[in-house]
């Protein structure tokens, strides 16, 4: 289980979220475990290709 710490700063490394061997559709960060919707995550890398 991942606590969030809203005082910390995290370098989020996203990957598909599974709840009892189901994927449910968000992603969660494997460092903080912090979710986001799909369409969060989707605008986040079209960010990141557009910085890069």
């Amino acid at each position: 289980m991942h606590l969030e710490k809203e005082d910390q700063e995290c370098n989020h490394e996203y990957e598909k979220e599974v709840f009892n061997d189901i994927p449910t559709g968000d992603y969660a960060c494997k460092k903080c475990g912090k979710s986001i919707s799909k369409s969060f995550y989707i605008g986040l890398m079209k960010v990141k290709q557009a910085l890069d």
